[in-house]
């Protein structure tokens, strides 16, 4: 997922890992979490209640958080 990053070709992928986030936003994982809890955004999970496994969150989701952030250089 890192190379479809760096090539541009964003348009294909339709989730983002935690890792994928912490790369793009340049931040921690923790970070990405603290953000994508803060806006209410919803995360695919398939591990079993309580379990840790891994989630990803679709890129919808992120397009709409990035463009609300989204501010003009003063």
């Amino acid at each position: 997922m890192r190379d479809e990053m760096l090539n541009g070709d964003e348009a294909s992928q339709e989730y983002y890992s935690m890792a994928d986030l912490a790369n793009r936003w340049r931040c921690s994982r923790g970070t990405v979490y603290n953000r994508l809890r803060a806006e209410g955004a919803q995360v695919l999970d398939f591990a079993p209640q309580g379990k840790k496994g891994s989630k990803v969150v679709p890129a919808a989701a992120i397009k709409q958080i990035e463009a609300r952030n989204m501010r003009r250089l003063a």
